[in-house]
This record gives structure tokens, sequence and C-alpha cells, in this order.
């Protein structure tokens, strides 16, 4: 890796860690990066490195116990030494080569590029002493393995190499990456950056001032350069965009924040076309059911998705429309009569998916299918069940479930499992399970999921009112892995990382337009 390019991942290390940054000590560093930051820029990231006061006291303490020690500041100062460290020729040293000048946030901007072009981007570092900076990126370029030459752009002397790596100082930043983007950046400060985009600066309105990092993603700029980049994927783009206009939800914005008792990311998407979420909220990771609630309390994977049926037939009718899928759905009734959306779209609602057990000869789980319309429900569960006999080879053997209609094993013919694969049909739901237990604990739970501790957990996790949508327990996760891996070193060695958590939970709500969304992991 080249050296000037070390001080870029050192910005993608602060973008993507908790506590990534450099801390301590007040360092502002001037202006913000997004400043320096074309307004067209369809993917920009910003982190706050060396936060101050309560922000910096809630890093620290999340840090301290993801990293597991006493001394985080310590910790991540060794982890960023090493990020800018090689094996091979000179190195940078955080001690001497970057915390002296290293401003309170880093940015870093994405372009992907035209046709048959790379992508590139640029890391913009604030800093507090732009001569140290540049005696930084000198040293950098002296003790690189490619040579580095000066080149004025602008007025500014920027150290280039043959594969186009560039550096220098511009204004109160230093500014790392490709050479066209870097010179996109010089010009921007020229004129008006993407902080006085009025796009980015309502999607970031959404979101808590108390952050450490945030993103911004514009999807309409990002579809219309992917057009641009690959043409013979064009027509393909064009396609798909007919059937789910996603460039109309327009930018995605989100926040990263972190404190002793949780990491959060919080995201807000602003929709030109509300419609879009509701009929395709299942998609969008926005909303939740009651159905989560209700799934076996010791399961340690739960997911749900509300509407799924109402998803499925929007979904299809779009594809239809562009693809001809009227002609498969024809297709299907004449040789399985199946009729999509009599039999399977019309009755099912909300979906819900859990796991559960911690050995491997202990897994079993399966999804829960809400019943909307009890007739159509009966009819196409059984024309179901059906043609998994006729078509898919398959054995169904009637068995007996705790409140279940009708229940049925199926296994392939000659091929033995440890379990079944179970289907049962009741008048408010259709289970599918791996086991006739999970069956029965899916209709019929001892315990449900809301009444236990993980599912509390993250409800408390995500907070503002947002049910969870998804809830993975981390202990039972570790649990299983441990038991499978028998020992393994590797695991050995991520074991105390990842036992720092409690619950994994997502959940998001729509409002005025707006999805909302948050993932939040509890920390021990």
């Amino acid at each position: 890796m080249p050296r000037i390019a070390r001080l870029a991942a050192l910005a993608v290390l602060c973008l993507t860690g908790p506590l990534a940054g450099c801390g301590g000590g007040s360092a502002s560093g001037g202006e913000e990066p997004a400043s320096a930051v074309p307004r067209d820029a369809a993917v920009y990231f910003e982190a706050t490195v060396r936060p101050e006061g309560a922000l910096r006291e809630d890093a620290l303490a999340a840090a301290g116990k993801v990293l597991r020690t006493p001394d985080p500041q310590a910790r991540i100062d060794e982890l960023v030494a090493q990020v800018l460290a090689d094996s091979d020729g000179p190195t940078l040293d955080y001690e001497r080569d970057v915390k002296p000048w290293l401003g309170e946030k880093v940015g870093f901007w994405l372009a992907t590029g035209g046709e048959g072009q790379e992508p590139g981007g640029v890391a913009i570092l604030a800093a507090t002493d732009t001569e140290a900076a540049q005696a930084a990126i000198d040293r950098a370029a002296e003790g690189s393995d490619q040579p580095f030459s000066e080149r004025p752009y602008e007025g500014i002397d920027l150290q280039v190499n043959e594969d186009g790596d560039v550096a220098g100082v511009v204004e109160d930043f230093a500014v790392l990456g490709s050479e066209a983007e870097v010179k996109r950046t010089i010009d921007t400060l020229e004129g008006e950056g993407l902080e006085s985009d009025e796009r980015y600066t309502d999607s970031l309105a959404g979101l808590e001032d108390e952050r450490l990092a945030h993103f911004y993603f514009d999807t309409k700029a990002l579809i219309d350069q992917a057009l641009r980049q690959d043409p013979e994927a064009a027509e393909q783009i064009r396609q798909f965009r007919d059937v789910i206009p996603i460039d109309r939800l327009g930018p995605v914005a989100g926040a990263f924040t972190a404190d002793g008792d949780r990491l959060a990311v919080d995201s807000v998407t602003s929709a030109e076309a509300g419609e879009l979420f509701s009929r395709y909220g299942a998609l969008t990771g926005t909303g939740s059911t009651p159905l989560l609630g209700e799934l076996p309390g010791d399961a340690w994977l739960a997911l749900g998705s509300p509407k799924l049926g109402e998803t499925a037939k929007q979904l299809y009718q779009q594809l239809a429309g562009a693809f001809g899928g009227a002609a498969i759905a024809e297709q299907l009734r004449s040789q399985l009569g199946i009729d999509l959306e009599q039999d399977v779209f019309s009755w099912i609602g909300d979906v819900a998916f859990f796991a559960r057990g911690t050995s491997p000869d202990a897994i079993d789980g399966g999804a829960v299918i809400e019943v909307l319309d009890e007739e159509r429900a009966r009819t196409g569960f059984a024309k179901l069940i059906g043609v998994a006999v006729d078509r898919g080879e398959l054995q169904a053997k009637p068995t007996s479930v705790p409140r279940a209609e009708t229940a049925f094993e199926l296994r392939r013919a000659g091929a033995p499992a440890p379990q079944p694969v179970v289907a049962a049909f009741s008048a408010e739901r259709v289970v599918i399970a791996y086991g006739v237990e999970a069956a029965a604990a899916a209709l019929s739970p001892r315990e449900k999921l809301a009444d236990g501790e993980t599912f509390g957990e993250a409800r408390a996790l995500l907070g503002d009112g947002i049910e969870p949508g998804f809830v993975l327990s981390m202990p039972a996760v570790v649990e299983l892995v441990a038991a499978m891996s028998a020992g393994d070193p590797d695991f050995e060695k991520a074991r105390p990382y990842l036992e720092a958590f409690t619950v994994i939970a997502s959940g998001g709500s729509i409002e005025d337009d707006r999805g909302r969304s948050r993932v939040a992991a509890g920390l021990k």
C-alpha cells in the first residue's frame, strides 16, 4: 500500500469503527469536511474522530466494552498505529505524523466513475496545523515504494504518483485520493459544497445531533452514475427501475451513535413518493409485525415481515407487466393448478421467521404466516402440498401438531434427514417448520418471545416507540458457534469480542412520507 494511501485508510477506519478516531484534546480543524465535497457526490461519510465532552466519554465507554479493555484510548491508538504501519518500507508514525495536526472531523466522498473508469474517492481530514500536515505528506511521499512528484493545480502543490494517488493540503484540510476527485474537491472549495445542498441538510435534520459519524447516499445519483458507467447494463437497470422506482425514494442518511449501553445506527429516507413505502414496506426494513412477539420464547433469532402477501402481489404485478409475467401465471394455472393471486397472495398477511437451539443437534425453526382469508388459505395450502408431492418428489405423511387443523411431514424419498419439514394449517396461522417440535412451538408456544428478556431488551435498545422487526440473541449465537467450532483457535480469539454484545435488534417506521429505521447492539 502506498504511504499516502495509508492516510486514506486511516480515514476509512475512523469512519467505520465505534471510536476508531484518534481521541482526546480540543481540535476543531476549521470548516466542515462536507464543504469540500461536490454537491452531486453520490456517497459521503463523515466521522468525528476527536470527540469532546460527553460525546467522547460515551464513545470511550462503548469502545472499552467492545475492545475488552479498561484503557480504550490506548487500545484505539494502538489499532490506528497498526493501520498506518506496514511491514515493507518506511512507515507513518501516528504520534509523529498524524496526531499533531489531525482535527475534529474526517470525511470521505466517493464517485463511481464513468464508462470504463475505476471508482474514485477522496479522504478529507480536518487539519489544525496545515504545515505539520504537509510535512507528514512529504515524509510519506519520500518513503513510498512508488515515486511521487509535485504537480501544481490551482496554485496548490500536490504529491502525485504514477497510479494517480494524490495528496495535498487544501485550505484547512489534508486531502488524499484519486487525482480527478482531488481536483474536484479543490474546485468545490472555490464554490458551494455538499454542506449547502438542501437535500443533504434536510436529510441530516432527521438525525441525532450528538453523533460520532453519519453517512449520505443519493439514490438517484448512484443509479444515474451506474447507468453511465455500464451502458450495456443500462437497459436492465431501467427495466428494474420501471418495476420499483427506487430513485424516487430520495437520499438516504444515517447516523452512528455509541455509549456504554449500546451501539446504534439510525437511518432516514426522505420519500418523494410515500406510497412506495407502503407498497414495498416488507422490502424496505421499515415496520414490524405482532407475529414477532408471538414466536417461541426460546428463539435466538426472530425476523418479521409485515404485509408480505400484499408486497409480493404488488411486486408480481409490476414484474408481470414489465417482463411478461402473465404468461408465467397462465402456465402455473394450466400445469400446476395454482393461481398465484388467489391461492397464495390473497391469504398471506404478515410473516415471521425464527430459529432456536444452541447445539448442532438441537437447532430448529420455521416460518409463521398470518392467515387473512381462511377458506382461500385452506384451498391454497392443499394445492401447495399437492404440488410439493407431485412435482417436488416429496413424501407427505399426515402428522399431529397441537392447534393445527391439518399437518404433514414432508421428506424427500430416499434421502434421510434428522427431522422432517412440517407444514401445518390452522384458521389463523400456517407454519412451515423444521421438525414437529418447532411446528408445535410456533403454533402454541409455552412462552412467547414478547414475554422474555431478549425481546424486552430489543425494545429498550431501539427506543423511540420502535417495535423490533429483527432480534438476535448474541449469547445464544456464541454458545451455538462454540459448540460447532469445537475449540477452533480463530473462534476462541474472536470470542471475547463477540461476548461483549447482548442483543442485536432492528426496527423501523414510516412517518409523513419518511422512512426511519434503527439497528442497535446492546453492550454487556
